[in-house]
């Protein structure tokens, strides 16, 4: 990657009876039995009342008036001001999923172990997060914590030089370090501590990070006549003209290259990142949040409360191709309301229409990106041609597949044809 996802019986009026039918009990208070104490009382001819303290009085008079304030107060803050009350009954999100808890738990209890075994493969290290258990050294998605549970390389992408990365490896059932079935020991370590969809997420975010430094580094001096880039697959760059004066086309002119960190920053669609998106595909009936993930740490929380995009991919409006990631499906007790929000995105068809809706960080107000499908194709999570930016701004939905498996991606793709501001 705009669900995902607590007497007794009444007594009969009749059994009361009327007040005059109550009984009456008279207390005598001659003779020495009577102690009750006497209330300080005023006599005013032949009745007497009880005197009532000041504040009591004071607050009775004032009462009346406070309820009327603070009910104009709560009408006012309703009506013309942004708080939302229902919020505040509502609970937060729960912070992590049941396998990050349990890591979490065991890194804590074998904090030592872990140590000692991670000084085997480096030595004197100045930079801490070379040695921090949830830092992914190789760049395969898996943690050094997840690589220590299952003895394997924390330097090493592909440990036994399969083709693949280990954490694709597992995925598909083999074991990274002999190349035969996971044995039931990895199986257990997978099946508590090893979110496989959420490393191949950040398996696929590593390598396209690594193709767009690739790329950048031979950019700065090979720019031709052509506007391509050295090294780049490269497609020519197109402008989108909205005729209606109520729309803003797509500007953009600079060339673009193949990788996913777009050099072009669209004047027209700034997006406020600190916001969350929304994402409507009126046909298959979803309406979900975009959550600008900032660190792919933050997949898997992120996914409990929307869709998420890939930091480092373009920006809905912006040139290139801005790639948005959903469950298709989850573990039955992963809390969270989305955890099937695109389980029919593969229903989806061509030229059906879809819009994104932001927040301008200039301006505070909503923008609205309309899209129509173009065309769909299944990917391996390690292929980064599902990432290659073109000279239109396209939107790319994606999701695991086949459902309950993470074995490929379901790519969607829209293109951008109206902005509405």
């Amino acid at each position: 990657m705009l669900g995902l996802n607590s007497s007794e019986a009444a007594l009969p009026l009749a059994s009361f009876g009327k007040p005059a039918d109550l009984p009456v009990v008279e207390i005598s208070h001659s003779g020495p039995q009577a102690q009750e104490p006497q209330k300080h009382t005023e006599h005013l001819g032949n009745t007497a009342q009880t005197v009532q303290p000041v504040w009591l009085k004071a607050a009775k008079a004032v009462g009346p008036y406070l309820a009327i304030f603070f009910v104009g107060l709560f009408l006012y803050y309703f009506f013309f001001t942004g708080v939302n009350f229902a919020g505040l009954f509502k609970s937060a999100p729960n912070p992590s999923t049941p396998k990050e808890t349990a890591l979490q738990s065991l890194e804590k209890q074998n904090l030592i172990g872990y140590q000692n075994w991670i000084a085997g493969y480096y030595y004197d290290v100045s930079d801490k997060k070379v040695i921090d258990p949830d830092n992914d050294n190789s760049g395969n998605g898996l943690s050094n914590f997840q690589k220590y549970l299952l003895n394997l390389n924390p330097k090493s992408y592909d440990t036994l030089g399969l083709g693949k990365p280990d954490s694709q490896s597992l995925a598909e059932g083999i074991n990274p370090l002999t190349g035969s079935p996971l044995t039931e020991g990895q199986k257990a370590v997978l099946d508590k501590y090893v979110d496989l969809e959420v490393a191949m997420n950040r398996l696929a975010l590593s390598n396209l990070q690594k193709s767009a430094q690739s790329s950048y580094s031979g950019a700065s001096a090979n720019f031709g006549n052509t506007g391509q880039v050295a090294g780049s697959n490269i497609y020519s760059n197109s402008q989108t003209n909205i005729s209606q004066p109520s729309y803003t086309g797509i500007r953009g002119s600079a060339p673009v290259t193949g990788a996913a960190y777009s050099p072009i920053v669209d004047s027209v669609v700034d997006v406020n990142t600190d916001i969350p998106g929304r994402l409507e595909i009126p046909s298959l009936k979803i309406n979900v949040p975009i959550m600008w993930t900032k660190d792919t740490n933050n997949f898997d929380k992120d996914l409990q409360t929307g869709v998420v995009h890939y930091p480092g991919t373009a920006l809905p409006g912006q040139i290139g191709t801005s790639y948005i990631a959903g469950h298709s499906s989850n573990y039955i007790w992963a809390k969270g309301s989305y955890n099937r929000v695109f389980s029919t995105l593969g229903k989806l068809a061509d030229n059906t229409s879809f819009k994104v809706t932001v927040v301008s960080k200039s301006t505070g107000k909503d923008i609205i990106l309309n899209y129509v499908v173009t065309r769909r194709q299944e990917y391996l999570p390690t292929d980064q041609s599902q990432f290659m930016n073109t000279g239109d701004s396209l939107m790319a939905l994606s999701t695991c597949w086949p459902i309950n498996t993470t074995a490929k991606r379901l790519v969607v793709f829209g293109k951008l044809t109206q902005v509405v501001k």
